[in-house]
């Protein structure tokens, strides 16, 4: 059975960074493509507060509240994937969570960084920390990007379900098991009240 889960706006912006990224990494080091550099990464933090924005507005599993970044969620679900027990979320799993905040953080980072550096710093920070701090964040932003991908490939494979293809139309497989689970559109289980 499928379920829509993530709305045009998601996937819009999913590949539109995807696409911005890439190419301001594409140009990197190129002074004649400095300005296109520029732009992309213009672009990408413009996708970034958007999606921030959009995070905090929308319902269902866009909205931030139905992925909380928990790094004790994420470390046991970590470890239930090397048991063989890890359950098949809906939204974003506990791991999948820290990797999207990690991304938007280190996007922000990187474009704010970026946005000094070509500026001269404004003339009031130094621009050669700015470099310093706009080169780390974008090799760190690549590498959770690097993970996120393959831990994409990996749940797809272990959870029998094409994640890329659900960011593309927007559905992804649930089953009985996972509905049970699905409390409030939350991909992560609650503390029972009394």
């Amino acid at each position: 059975m499928l379920r829509y889960v993530w709305d045009p706006f998601i996937r819009v912006f999913h590949w539109s960074l995807v696409g911005a990224f890439g190419y301001a990494f594409y140009t990197h080091n190129s002074l004649w493509e400095q300005l296109h550099h520029a732009y992309a990464g213009y672009v990408a933090g413009s996708l970034i507060v958007a999606r921030i924005i959009w995070g905090l507005l929308a319902t269902g599993y866009a909205n931030f509240h139905s992925f909380p970044p928990n790094p004790v969620w994420a470390f046991k679900y970590f470890f239930k994937v090397l048991k063989g027990t890890a359950r098949h979320y809906i939204g974003h799993n506990p791991i999948g969570s820290m990797a999207i905040y990690a991304m938007l953080g280190l996007g922000i980072v990187t474009v704010g960084s970026g946005c000094i550096v070509f500026n001269n710093g404004w003339g009031l920070i130094d621009d050669q920390v700015s470099r310093v701090i706009h080169h780390y964040a974008t090799w760190t932003w690549l590498g959770v990007v690097v993970v996120h991908v393959l831990g994409v490939l990996f749940d797809s494979f272990i959870h029998h379900d094409n994640l890329i293809w659900a960011m593309i139309t927007g559905c992804k497989r649930v089953c009985s098991i996972d509905e049970r689970f699905d409390q409030g559109n939350t991909p992560f289980p609650r503390k029972k009240t009394r």
